[in-house]
């Protein structure tokens, strides 16, 4: 009855702890370490390098992406070669006629846009 009224009924009751004191612990009474552990720690970083194998398959991967990449050219050399007409006026690259002709209607109104033939690389 007591208890009830020292505390609230909906918190559980707490165990008692035994701290032990520096002189109650002998080393014989310490738990042994697994087999070929004597000079390691139980949580030595090699159990929680859960990754490493991942890691390295990523690496290689990543080693076969750039290497496809390399082979492929750069982007630059794709973009040269994609943009094959320059705007005469401001000299602005464009892939083709129809973006010239539209070009020049936003930029250059008052201009004429020129033939095909005279803007082709």
């Amino acid at each position: 009855l007591h208890e009830c009224i020292l505390k609230p009924f909906w918190l559980p009751a707490r165990p008692q702890l035994r701290i032990p004191t520096p002189a109650a612990i002998r080393p014989d009474s310490l738990p042994a370490l697994p087999r070929g552990r004597e000079t390691q720690a139980p949580w030595s970083a090699e159990d929680t390098m859960v990754r490493g194998h991942a890691k390295e398959k990523a690496q290689e991967a990543n080693a076969k992406k750039m290497a496809a990449m390399k082979k492929s050219g750069s982007q630059m050399d794709a973009r040269k070669e994609g943009l094959k007409i320059v705007c005469p006026a401001c000299k602005a690259p464009m892939t083709n006629y129809k973006c010239l002709q539209q070009h020049y209607d936003s930029k250059h109104p008052k201009e004429t846009c020129p033939p095909e033939d005279a803007v082709g690389k």
